[in-house]
């Protein structure tokens, strides 16, 4: 039997079907897809973790449709981490969405809607797509219904709501459905589509184009034995679809720039990190089970080993499920073909998620299971039609009656794999005090970079992250150029300048971070600090050139009064990978000698701390050596460095933090103040705590002839729940 293509109107019907579905699915958010996001949960985990990204996904949309409008040649340059160069290129791009989100953005210049408007239509074009290619292979439009569903309205869809980064495969299907038609019918408007919707599918991020790439890499030998049994050629789809991926080269080379700068972890240090993102097999599986459930496992075997499909059908769909399932396993086996592709393939080792190919297994399953409730259709209608059951108009009836209950089964198994509705929701993400400062800026501020403080200096501290990702969502709103920001991986830069911004309105760090940033617009969210920085910003105005401008409830927009920014020439020529000989105020980024190697530590720390919490220490730093340090300094090599690190009882190390710059030079004989974070151990007891100085490439101080120690003994406990600290996630 030779599949074939749905009439329009049950197209029509299926993507009312799939509307309506997508809607009840998140509800309430369709009521309010301008003013709320469905909240992320994460169990065992912060859902404020969750919220950051939404926050910085909504911002790539925002920024992507803004600057295709406004400064399309600097679309990589955006408006975070000022001035680092190609920020957009930190994160994923998901320029291949901008035929759903520039729309919205531009007529509306609101990123929350923006987000969800393309989140619900992603979603829904997955289930209309994969209808589309299922119904084609299997003949059966009640079937293919069931493939939609199955497939894009799933778990690991579902979820995606506040994860559109993972959801933005919809066009997976299409792609494979025109390869397969432009086979049998090369005609050029169909090769002209493939181009396009190969190439949209491969810019909708750094994941999904390697995910489509792995794809059509198992789909193509199933294509070329398809061409061969139609005695045809693949050569047209097969260059139709290179010619697509030629969109990949300009995408590249900001992120070949970002690889040059190290920004991005190089080869041996993703091939550490990645198997800790990788799930167990048992977890993958688990994923599967969710997704696909029993019944539709069931009908995916029926279909594999039906041979009323087409065998080149079948050995696809086995190849691309094996494919995305030993893709999923990550670089956890000597030789595993992902440890090759991280090594061999451009790019790939950036992918630190190996779980995000299960897709491809997902797809492969929904399809298959398509070809055997199909095959099961038939093998019910047949049994019927021998025993002459119902005979004449009957028979139609009972196809129409079967073709329903699949349909229903369809509506069933969605039903049963959904969260319990109503879904919770985020309220108002560019309302309230905490925009309110973004809501000024846009309406009187011309130019000039904005900083938020209180900053966030560390990715462990999870509400100041939040506040970060929410200045993001403000700046959407002016496109100031924002010195805060939050991506997968951050500049060079940002660690410096967060170090600085954190000790405002201290003298010393305004004027330096004037000369590295120049910021004009200083927006301080009083409420979010603690009394002693609170009453430091309060008095703010009367030591430093700044002139306070308006304050909406413990939310304060101060311009600040820098001089040209001399330093940042300094800056930019570090981050373009330019291996760095001095600190940005000249001093020699060489190893120090042991005569220089010589440090007094002194600072005042609880000896209780509670388990688990990231506490911020600060530091009198004064250099006893004979040479100046050179701590000013994005370099990842030569500067001088704060670094803390637990010991057990017994004199083992138990963890190391992370190191911090002093972010000033300091010549012999002066002291400085600097801060670090350690975070706690979680298991209560002693322990010894001990925060050193370090050169970066040389190690710390003490160990290599010199001094710099600061012990402390900490007696860990359980944590007392209170309500008094300043909480990032009411407040925004």
């Amino acid at each position: 039997m030779r599949p074939s293509s749905p009439p329009a109107r049950r197209l029509l019907a299926a993507g009312i079907g799939y509307a309506v579905l997508v809607v009840v699915l998140s509800w309430p958010l369709v009521t309010r897809l301008g003013t709320a996001f469905i909240k992320p949960s994460q169990p065992g985990g912060s859902a404020i973790w969750g919220r950051n990204d939404l926050d910085l996904l909504a911002w790539i949309l925002a920024w992507t449709a803004h600057a295709l409008v406004a400064a399309p040649m600097a679309l990589f340059q955006a408006n975070i981490f000022h001035p680092a160069p190609d920020t957009l290129a930190s994160s994923e791009h998901l320029i291949g969405l901008l035929p759903i989100s520039a729309p919205v953005f531009l007529a509306t210049g609101n990123a929350v809607l923006t987000y969800n408007v393309t989140t619900l239509v992603v979603i829904w074009l997955g289930a209309v797509f994969t209808y589309l290619l299922a119904t084609e292979w299997s003949g059966r439009a009640a079937a293919g219904f069931l493939g939609g569903a199955i497939f894009a309205l799933g778990e690991a869809n579902v979820l995606s709501f506040v994860r559109v980064h993972v959801s933005a495969v919809a066009l997976f299907p299409l792609v494979l459905l025109l390869a397969w038609r432009a086979v049998d019918d090369p005609r050029r408007s169909r090769l002209v589509a493939l181009v396009l919707v190969t190439a949209v599918q491969l810019l909708a991020g750094i994941y999904v184009a390697f995910e489509l790439l792995a794809l059509l890499a198992a789909f193509v030998p199933a294509l070329v034995w398809h061409a061969r049994r139609r005695r045809g050629s693949c050569v047209a789809p097969l260059a139709a679809m290179a010619l697509g991926g030629l969109v990949l080269v300009p995408v590249a080379l900001p992120y070949l720039r970002v690889r040059a700068a190290g920004v991005l972890p190089d080869l041996e240090t993703s091939l550490a990190i990645v198997p800790t993102f990788t799930p167990p097999v048992g977890r993958l599986w688990d994923a599967i089970l969710a997704d696909i459930t029993w019944p539709g496992l069931v009908l995916a075997a029926l279909g594999i080993a039906s041979r009323s499909t087409p065998a080149e059908i079948r050995a696809a769909l086995v190849s691309i499920g094996l494919v995305g399932f030993v893709l999923s396993l990550g670089p956890t086996f000597p030789g595993s073909p992902y440890e090759q592709l991280m090594r061999f393939v451009p790019g790939f080792a950036g992918m630190r998620a190996p779980s995000r190919f299960l897709v491809l297994t997902h797809l492969a399953l929904a399809i298959a299971a398509t070809m055997g409730a199909a095959r099961l259709l038939r093998a019910i209608e047949s049994r019927w039609r021998s025993r002459e059951a119902a005979p004449g108009g009957g028979r139609r009836r009972l196809a129409a009656g079967f073709a329903a209950s699949t349909v229903a089964a369809a509506l069933l198994l969605v039903w049963v794999r959904a969260r319990p509705l109503p879904l919770p929701i985020v309220r108002d993400p560019l309302h309230g005090v905490f925009m309110a400062p973004h809501l000024w800026l846009r309406d009187h501020a011309a130019d000039g970079p904005v900083l938020d403080v209180p900053v966030a200096n560390s990715a462990l501290h999870a509400g100041l992250m939040l506040a970060t990702t929410r200045a993001m969502l403000g700046s959407t709103l002016h496109w100031l150029p924002l010195l805060n920001g939050y991506s997968g991986h951050a500049p060079a830069s940002h660690r410096l300048l967060m170090t600085l911004a954190q000790r405002l309105p201290d003298e010393e760090a305004f004027a330096e971070i004037c000369a590295l940033a120049a910021p004009r617009w200083i927006v301080a969210h009083t409420a979010l600090m603690d009394d002693a920085e609170r009453e430091a910003w309060r008095k703010a105005d009367r030591r430093l050139p700044l002139k306070r401008h308006a304050e909406f409830d413990r939310n304060v927009i101060y311009e600040a009064d820098c001089p040209p920014p001399t330093l940042r020439g300094a800056l930019l020529t570090e981050l373009s990978g330019t291996p760095s000989e001095t600190s940005l105020l000249g001093t020699p980024m060489t190893p120090l000698p042991t005569s220089a190697r010589r440090a007094e530590l002194r600072a005042e720390i609880p000896t209780t701390l509670l388990r688990g919490e990231l506490r911020w220490i600060r530091v009198d730093v004064e250099n006893e050596g004979d040479r100046a340090w050179p701590g000013l300094s994005s370099s990842s090599s030569g500067v001088v460095r704060l670094q803390g690190r637990w010991r057990n009882p017994d004199g083992t190390v138990r963890a190391t933090g992370e190191p911090y710059p002093l972010a000033f030079d300091l010549a012999p004989g002066r002291a400085g103040r600097a801060q670090l974070a350690v975070l706690v151990p979680t298991t209560p007891g002693e322990y010894d705590l001990e925060i050193g100085v370090e050169q970066a490439g040389s190690g710390w101080f003490a160990e290599s002839g010199g001094s710099g120690v600061l012990r402390r003994k900490i007696r860990v406990q359980e944590p007392v729940r209170t309500d008094a600290a300043p909480s990032a996630e009411r407040a925004a």
